[in-house]
């Protein structure tokens, strides 16, 4: 099998990203990186830190390319 990296809560996508907790929960609602549902009752967030940083990084990059039209 290959590398696969564990899902991890809200609180650390935060701390690596430098966010607030409630700011990764936006943008999972909003649609703009991707999340998964856990928990018992699926009400819990989980996510890939590496699906949200290619996330990010293409919509920084469709920011960036708006502003210079």
């Amino acid at each position: 099998m290959g590398n696969v990296e564990p899902l991890v809560d809200a609180a650390t996508v935060a701390n690596h990203l430098g966010q607030a907790k409630s700011s990764i929960y936006r943008l999972a609602q909003a649609g703009l990186i991707p999340s998964y549902a856990a928990g018992p009752r699926l009400r819990g967030r989980r996510f890939d830190l590496v699906e949200v940083r290619d996330a990010l990084r293409k919509l920084a990059q469709r920011s960036a390319g708006n502003g210079t039209d």
